[in-house]
């Protein structure tokens, strides 16, 4: 298997725990020291992401799919920019949209994590994502 098709099956399985709510699912494909910012400009850890996004209700997501996908490969770990369409509810409001979304995966012992990301509405686009999420995230 190459490097974009873990990529490809770490994306797919992420998206697949997010739908279905299975935080520990999840949990395995993240990354302990985990970092991500949302197109809100929230920053996250492991821990209140899966909180967030995944089992609290706060964000249900019904559908997320990657549309395009790059990623470039690197000694222990990969960094990936991608096109997401996304279908979520947050606080009430249902959201469908497209996103830019950059993340990087490590690599240890032949297992592809999930270790930061950072997603963004794209310029002129008129998705806009309600700032109803902000945990505190410990340094």
């Amino acid at each position: 298997m190459t490097i974009v098709e873990h990529i490809r099956q770490v994306l797919a399985a992420k998206a697949d725990a997010l739908v279905r709510r299975a935080g520990d699912d999840l949990s395995a494909l993240i990354h302990p020291a985990f970092i991500y910012v949302n197109a809100s400009g929230t920053v996250f850890d492991k821990t209140s992401y899966i909180d967030t996004f995944c089992v609290s209700g706060k964000i249900v997501f019904d559908h997320q799919e990657v549309v395009e996908l790059l990623v470039r490969p690197f000694p222990g770990f990969a960094v990936a920019a991608m096109v997401l369409n996304d279908t979520f509810t947050i606080g009430g409001t249902r959201v469908t949209g497209i996103f830019r979304s950059f993340c990087v995966f490590s690599e240890t012992a032949g297992r592809w994590q999930w270790a930061a990301g950072q997603t963004m509405a794209p310029a002129g686009s008129a998705t806009t994502i309600p700032r109803q999420c902000s945990p505190s995230v410990p340094e």
